[in-house]
């Protein structure tokens, strides 16, 4: 008997709620890079985010990018940015999707293919008060 199990993934980004706009792409897609004047202090500022039509673009959908582990958001966002971001109006999430492209550094996902969606308080990632 064949089991039918969803394979699905769990990816960790940081976005506004109200519009789901991310540091470089608004969520519709558009390249609106803030995540430089946002985070002068992280790596993440510093990474090449161009867009690439076969992936970005792939089936007809419009995908997210977001970072694999907890540990990521860590590493790429020093606690400084966490707190310019938290007080911008931006937020870390937890999904947990169906639809993926897991790629060497980051994790593309659909809004359509979000199972679940969890806020992550920033105390539980970075050293702040």
């Amino acid at each position: 008997m064949e089991s039918n199990k969803l394979i699905t993934k769990t990816i960790f980004r940081i976005e506004h709620p109200e519009d789901m706009n991310g540091l470089w792409y608004t969520k519709k897609g558009v390249f609106r890079k803030r995540i430089d004047v946002i985070c002068p202090n992280g790596i993440a500022k510093d990474f090449p985010m161009p867009l690439n039509l076969e992936l970005h673009r792939k089936d007809g959908d419009i995908w997210n990018s977001g970072g694999k582990s907890i540990e990521d958001m860590n590493t790429w966002f020093a606690p400084q940015d966490a707190i310019n971001l938290y007080n911008l109006g931006f937020r870390l999430f937890e999904f947990e999707v169906e639809k993926f492209q897991e790629l060497e550094n980051e994790i593309l996902f659909t809004r359509n293919g979000i199972i679940t969606q969890k806020e992550i308080p920033l105390e539980l990632v970075w050293s702040i008060k």
